[in-house]
């Protein structure tokens, strides 16, 4: 039962229309509530599955505002103001006639009890999977997690396997037989549809039928199996039976996905049997059907009859009040399962012509995936915020990225979504003041381009995303005027709409009951999203800012809610405890240097009840506890929703790489993510002067490494010194616009370096991750580290992909300088009596070997320890140095003897400000030496090189030098072993 409420709640958690509170609350008694719901399924009644309290209730959702006439003048006058084009069609329409109004759509969504969700996982865990796993493999979407060898995985987090990856294949697959067919000339015929109110149309009950489980699937349950299948059915019928539609499935209820695929199996079969396409797959109630037009379709009606015959009577073409084509089956009995014509589009594909349209739709693709892979780009001037939000919410503007997408809706909702997406990486890395102008911007935008009708509907989703970014921020006036304009809004759908919601007659609704649901979902989303964002401390002007935001909201709008800073405090560190809140949990137990804001973590975290977790979950989230210094489990960490990665694993845990840790950290990853680490770990290997084992992404021998001619300003140098905010307030910009050049290069980088003391470290995380999707890995100084009482370090931190787990992944390795430089020392003893405390005396002879690819670090002047580059030599293939060095005369023969002596490429990156950043080789001809050298500029850049590992390998294996390409190698070279190939003959 534990492990089914581990999934169950974040599943719940990542729906619509979660209510934390009520997932905190059940939590608050986990342990009896779960027993009580044991006892109850295994009880011989089985009345209690149609008790309310049992099942919740539920909640009305906006989906869209139809305006069902247009004037003539429509398209030839442009009102630039929302609020004032909402009010010409609202008067227009009364005008044409008395009753003639916008009409506001409205979806009926489940607000499921907890126990429903529990029973409902429980069901997925013990019989949904044996459904799912009959399923052909054309069905992409909402499929169960599963282990390597195809069983259930039980321990994982969450029922589903994640969104994003089966929807790519699912469009791209399809694109690609497009692109293959139209290559080899042939004609295609592409059909796209879906099922008009799936949820809301289907009955369960086919899903109990023995025609349909052992006739169908050729499923035999167990008794235990059985009755738990029934429990779970009756318990969907029961909840149907309470809701105005009176049918359907509940919509936010996961395990309705399952059911969903289930009964659309019979079409995938049939097509792939009967129909044989070129490609056929379905994203739950998406299809997709590419096939060559050999019999010369030239019409919808040819093509539909076609696919009638060969459906064996499971599609007929429905003429009702909704034309369409409809499938059915025998089992579905009142299930109605239409797919309208309005939603599918043929497409005759041919030529030139076909292949430009699929092409088209490709870049549209690639753009928008480069857009989500790229790091925010906050724009140079507070007024671009506003441009930005107008683009992402006009009617018109962007393209569509696959066939699906011809109305412009989904793609306004993806452009809104990416540009609050990036709105709260801000949040996340800068100071509140550092980009205030541009957050005033964004709210006064979201006022007059969102807050209005018919906008609201369309983006309502993303309503408190905007109220915790505003509370998180403490912007507390314009939060107060975002919940006044969305209580207008609300007062303006009751005042100028008629209300209509999906799959449900007009003239059985009750107008008053849907607003009244509908506003009181939205007032306790905003309190929640409010609580859940709410910070931990505030000054005193800052409780009067909040209280004074308070006093100007209507006492309608406020309700019940205890909204006093006090109560708010108390709420949100018990979210924060259940790993419920904005910020995550785990972020209290990471290094602070890595997280930005966050107070300090609650001493009386709740505990998890141990017979609720299975050893193996017990014995991995000790091994957790052990690292952070806790004694009990938090059952916010046992019961996680957004658990450490293994990135951050290998920075909480004390030593990582030892080999006695390797299996401490495949344990607590078991315990917190549900998946067994199939391969090495990276690991230390030797005692002394030891090599960062790490199997890596890319085994080539040629390396691609790009330098960032990167500024840090004195100014931002002595701030970090001081620990006061950043005054370079462009410093981030610049950042994130250098690194998405990195993202964006045509050819693949394998290696970006930046200078010494280049970034703060908690924006390291996040640009190694965004980096790391793209295959680069990430070596950079980060600011001064503070510790203890007047001590510092000096890190250079690497972001290390590695593939040795069985999927790309990410290792933290932080270097310490070991000295600070006379004039370095000197400065932070003058501004602010800070001395040097590094954590380790061995690390600069640490050799990291990546895949093969064997280098070193070191950090600026440790680069004149000649008994560091004796050390080094012949165990290394390059040598990275990021500096931040005035001295480049100096450095510049250094590094050309380093190159020499160390037989070795040197990576010297240095700030842009003094330069001289360059790849340097022991090439026999001096022209070649310099295989990068760049130096100044008036902004930041990259520029790569490649290095050849697998060329200078094989001349030093060699037992004496050859003539080229090389130098000969230094008198007392010594080849390690393990870089050793076979030599080259002459």
């Amino acid at each position: 039962m534990g492990m089914a409420y581990r999934k169950a709640k974040l599943d719940l958690y990542y729906t619509t229309s979660p209510s934390v509170t009520a997932i905190a609350d059940y939590e608050a008694n986990l342990e009896a509530n779960l027993r009580a719901l044991r006892k109850r399924i295994n009880g011989k009644s089985a009345d209690w599955v149609k008790e309310p309290d049992f099942l919740g209730g539920y909640v009305y959702l906006p989906t869209t505002v139809k305006v069902v006439t247009r004037s003539e003048d429509d398209d030839e006058l442009m009102v630039s103001a929302p609020a004032d084009l909402w009010r010409q069609i609202r008067d227009r329409m009364a005008t044409e006639a008395p009753t003639n109004r916008p009409t506001a759509e409205f979806r009926l969504t489940a607000k499921c009890s907890i126990d429903l969700h529990v029973l409902s996982t429980l069901w997925m865990m013990k019989v949904g999977h044996k459904f799912d796993d009959s399923l052909t493999v054309s069905a992409y979407g909402n499929r169960l997690r599963r282990q390597a060898n195809g069983g259930l995985n039980e321990l994982s987090l969450g029922s589903f396997s994640p969104y994003m990856a089966p929807f790519r294949t699912w469009r791209d697959e399809g694109l690609s037989s497009m692109r293959k067919a139209l290559s080899e000339d042939k004609r295609i015929v592409a059909i796209t549809a879906d099922v008009s109110s799936f949820y809301h149309e289907l009955d369960p009950r086919f899903m109990q039928d023995s025609a349909f489980v052992s006739g169908v699937l050729g499923l035999e349950l167990t008794g235990p199996e059985e009755k738990l299948n029934g429990l779970f059915i009756e318990a969907i019928r029961a909840w149907a039976a309470l809701t105005p539609l009176r049918r359907g499935l509940p919509v936010g209820l996961p395990a309705s996905a399952v059911i969903a695929n289930m009964a659309l199996i019979e079409l995938d079969r049939a097509m792939e049997r009967e129909v044989v396409p070129l490609y056929y797959g379905r994203y739950v109630d998406d299809i997709m059907l590419v096939m060559e037009n050999g019999k010369g379709f030239s019409t919808p009606t040819e093509l539909w009859n076609w696919l009638f015959s060969r459906s064996n009577g499971r599609l007929t073409r429905d003429s009702g009040e909704t034309e369409g084509v409809r499938y059915s089956a025998p089992y579905l009995g009142d299930s109605r399962i239409l797919f309208a014509n309005n939603k599918n589009k043929i497409f005759l594909l041919h030529g030139v012509s076909g292949r430009v349209m699929v092409e088209s739709i490709a870049r549209q693709i690639h753009q928008r995936a480069s857009e989500w892979r790229s790091l925010p780009n906050l724009p140079e001037h507070a007024t671009a915020v506003a441009t930005e939000m107008v683009t992402a919410t006009q009617i018109d503007g962007e393209g569509a990225d696959n066939l699906r997408k011809t109305d412009s809706l989904t793609m306004r909702r993806a452009g809104f979504a990416l540009q609050l997406r990036d709105l709260e990486a801000y949040e996340r890395d800068l100071e509140p003041e550092a980009w205030r102008e541009h957050r005033l911007a964004f709210y006064e935008a979201f006022l007059e381009h969102v807050l209005v009708l018919p906008n609201f509907f369309e983006l309502a989703a993303y309503l408190t995303r905007v109220i915790r970014l505003a509370t998180a921020c403490k912007d507390f006036e314009k939060l107060a005027e975002i919940v006044l304009a969305v209580t207008d809004v609300i007062e303006s759908v009751r005042s100028d709409c008629h209300v209509h919601v999906k799959s449900k007659p007009t003239r059985e609704l009750q107008t008053s009951m849907v607003l009244r649901k509908w506003s009181g979902y939205v007032r306790e989303s905003i309190y929640e999203a409010v609580v859940s964002a709410f910070p931990s401390l505030l000054s005193p002007s800052e409780v009067i800012r909040w209280d004074a935001a308070v006093a100007s909201l209507d006492p309608l709008t406020v309700g019940h809610f205890r909204l006093d800073v006090d109560a708010l405090m108390v709420g949100h560190d018990r979210l924060f405890a259940h790993d419920l809140a904005y910020s995550p949990l785990r972020f209290a137990f990471l290094p602070p240097e890595i997280v930005r804001g966050l107070a300090s973590v609650p001493t009386d975290l709740p505990q998890v009840p141990i017979s609720l977790m299975p050893l193996v979950v017990r014995r991995g989230l000790k091994s957790i506890i052990g690292w952070i210094g806790l004694q009990m489990i938090p059952i916010g960490l046992a019961f996680p929703t957004r658990p450490f990665s293994l990135a951050e694993l290998f920075i909480v845990a004390p030593r990582p790489f030892a080999l006695d840790s390797q299996k401490e950290i495949s344990g607590a990853m078991l315990a917190l993510r549900g998946f067994s680490l199939v391969s090495r770990l990276p690991y230390l290997d030797g005692p002394t002067n030891p090599s960062l084992v790490l199997q890596s992404q890319d085994p080539s021998s040629m390396k691609r490494i790009a330098l960032g001619s990167w500024k840090t300003t004195d100014g931002s140098w002595v701030a970090s010194v001081m620990r006061h905010v950043d005054p370079d307030q462009d410093r981030y910009r610049r950042l994130n616009t250098l690194i998405n050049e990195a993202i964006s290069q045509s050819g693949e980088i394998d290696y970006l370096i930046l200078p010494e003391l280049a970034i703060p470290a908690n924006w390291f995380m996040r640009i190694a991750q965004k980096l790391q999707a793209k295959g680069i890995s990430l070596i950079a100084g980060v600011e001064y580290l503070h510790y203890g009482d007047g001590g510092i370090r000096n890190q250079v931190w690497a972001a290390l992909g590695h593939d040795g787990l069985g999927f790309p992944s990410m290792t933290i390795y932080r270097q310490d300088k070991q000295r600070l430089a006379l004039h370095e020392e000197q400065q932070l003893h003058r501004l602010a009596g800070l001395t040097l405390d590094p954590t380790s005396i061995e690390q600069p002879l640490t050799v990291i070997d990546h895949g093969g690819f064997s280098f070193a670090i070191l950090v600026c002047s440790e680069l004149t320890n000649i008994d560091y580059r004796a050390q080094l030599r012949g165990r290394i293939d390059a040598l990275f140095v990021p500096e931040w060095n005035r001295d480049t005369t100096t450095f510049e023969a250094l590094i050309e003897s380093a190159a020499l002596d160390i037989h070795a490429y040197i990576v010297q990156c240095n700030d842009r400000e003094y330069g001289d950043s360059r790849i340097r080789a022991p090439y026999r001809d001096a022209w070649k030496r310099d295989i990068v050298k760049i130096k100044g500029g008036v902004r930041d850049y990259i520029v790569t090189g490649d290095i050849d590992v697998g060329s200078l390998r094989q001349f030093q294996s060699s037992y004496r030098s050859p003539d080229g390409p090389f130098k000969p190698v230094p008198d007392g070279f010594f080849m390690a072993p393990g870089r050793r190939s076979l030599p080259a003959r002459d």
